[in-house]
């Protein structure tokens, strides 16, 4: 292995360090959905329980909470996208956190899988430079 082909070696070392500090970021980012998610469903959920003039705590956020009285209409505003609300009721609403929820599970999946290989390229690209650098006479990376 010649010097231009160390470089492009360490370069792309680089690149897998890049690329799998994306996918954690990543990796928060969906981790921090389903948290949301979550606590959305707990919340719905409660709301499902209280009957009219029920009054409830709702959170907005922060650890900070409303106080709110439950009307006979039981419908929950749900967000579908670019700032845009549909109204439904709170097992429609369930439904799509479920299903929010799972979609966020499979590209929780894809994001491991992805990592796992990038980790996989990179381990087996520094063994290699490790051993070319030894080769060469030199001490160990």
């Amino acid at each position: 292995m010649n010097e231009q082909e160390l470089r492009q070696a360490l370069g792309a070392v680089e690149v897998y360090k890049a690329q799998l500090e994306g996918i954690l970021e990543q990796q928060q980012l969906v981790q921090m959905s389903l948290e949301e998610l979550s606590r959305g469903k707990a919340t719905v959920s409660e709301f499902m329980k209280a009957a009219e003039g029920d009054e409830v705590l709702v959170p907005v956020g922060g650890g900070s909470f409303v106080r709110a009285r439950v009307e006979k209409n039981q419908s929950i505003l749900v967000n579908v996208g670019s700032g845009i609300s549909v109204e439904k009721t709170a097992e429609e609403a369930m439904q799509l956190m479920d299903a929010r929820a799972q979609e966020m599970m499979d590209a929780m999946k894809k994001l491991s899988e992805s990592r796992q290989v990038i980790e996989m390229k990179s381990a087996q690209l520094n063994q290699m430079l490790q051993s070319e650098y030894e080769r060469m006479g030199g001490q160990p990376m």
